[in-house]
């Protein structure tokens, strides 16, 4: 596991800011880019994808577009559904390419016709092997990534060149706060702690690690373990969670009461499990979600 995005002077890797035609991208997806941007010094790559089914189904002889009221008919053609994203894209990266000014980050706004695994995955190798995903679309449970399109599961499977993907639930209303990184197997200690810190210097929070366990001895050995490796005045503080006591609900409860901004998770763990759990997580804090391999 490596929650890293490659800096710019590297040219291996960048903030993938994944948008599209399902929807207005929600400001705190926008935000959590760029702050990670400007945690590892990185540049942002704005993707708007336009989705090729939809192109496929307008070329059908067949196919009518109907209004939202559903009182107007018109006649579903490429060249039509291409003006309209052609201007949705351009709406939408005006303002992307505006925040990231604002916050003296480098962002890149190009636009490419595929299935989204597809699109992020050539984004992404051809960035190099060090970026993260972040999911424009707001998080919903039983939509996976949020975007109505594929989930987490196969976005890490497909997707090889990213070290994690990021997404804020409809009710996430801030980036700033602490940085709060999931801790559950030892090994993860070093890299979920350098990720925490980076971000919580470009937030302006603090960085927190939480252990989570459910057997009682191991959790006594980790958190040792831990304390050992923190030192006697650590700079990161230390939470203990009981799993055996707590659900996720109760836990994504305490990160609110907290006030966190960004909460890192490693995807398949107790917290995030699998696509629905996740995005169900993810929709029960108030900050971006950080899921990593």
């Amino acid at each position: 596991m490596i929650a890293h995005i490659a800096h710019a002077d590297e040219q291996r890797g960048r903030v993938v800011l994944w948008l599209g035609a399902s929807g207005e991208p929600h400001d705190m997806a926008v935000d959590a880019a760029v702050r990670l941007a400007q945690a590892f010094q990185s540049e942002i790559d704005s993707l708007f994808i336009e989705d090729g089914q939809l192109f496929d189904l307008a070329d059908l002889p067949f196919s009518r577009e109907i209004s939202l009221s559903g009182r107007r008919t018109r006649s579903f053609s490429m060249d039509a559904l291409a003006r309209d994203m052609q201007t949705h894209a351009s709406a939408l990266q005006r303002r992307v390419l505006a925040r990231a000014h604002a916050a003296d980050v480098v962002a890149h706004a190009r636009v490419m016709r595929a299935d989204p695994v597809g699109a992020l995955a050539r984004a992404c190798t051809e960035n190099g092997p060090w970026n993260v995903v972040t999911v424009g679309a707001p998080v919903r449970s039983g939509d996976g990534s949020g975007s109505g399109g594929p989930g987490f599961a196969e976005l890490f499977d497909a997707v090889q060149a990213t070290t994690g993907i990021v997404v804020a639930g409809a009710n996430a209303q801030r980036t700033a706060g602490p940085v709060i990184a999931v801790v559950e197997e030892l090994e993860r200690l070093a890299p979920m702690m350098r990720a925490a810190e980076r971000i919580a210097r470009a937030t302006g929070g603090d960085a927190r690690l939480w252990l989570l366990d459910q057997d009682q001895s191991r959790r006594d050995w980790t958190e040792g373990q831990i304390r050992l490796a923190l030192g006697s005045d650590p700079a990161v503080g230390l939470h203990v969670i009981d799993m055996a006591r707590h659900s996720a609900s109760d836990v994504a409860g305490l990160m609110c009461r907290e006030g966190a901004g960004f909460v890192i998770s490693r995807f398949g763990g107790r917290l995030t499990p699998t696509d629905q759990e996740a995005a169900r997580f993810a929709e029960l804090l108030e900050g971006p979600l950080f899921l990593v391999r």
